[in-house]
């Protein structure tokens, strides 16, 4: 089964684990609205998504990671 990441998930993670890059919600929905990470919007049902209501796969998340030179690998371990 696939996971998801809202925006304001990936905004903490991203700066979370880097001491050098603070990443923004603004940031990543600037990456998505620019249609360098693909995202779905989240269905109106679910509450408590943040500012922006739009959730990535894992998958294209830790592809688009990469080629920012981000470490996907300590960003997402495996046995979470």
């Amino acid at each position: 089964m696939e996971r998801y990441y809202t925006v304001s998930q990936i905004a903490y993670r991203l700066s979370a684990h880097s001491c050098s890059r603070m990443v923004s919600e603004d940031a990543v929905y600037r990456w998505i609205r620019e249609g360098l990470l693909q995202a779905e919007r989240i269905p109106r049902n679910i509450r408590g998504v943040g500012k922006y209501p739009y959730w990535v796969e894992e998958t294209g998340l830790k592809a688009f990671l990469r080629e920012m030179n981000y470490n996907v690998d300590k960003l997402f371990p495996d046995n979470e």
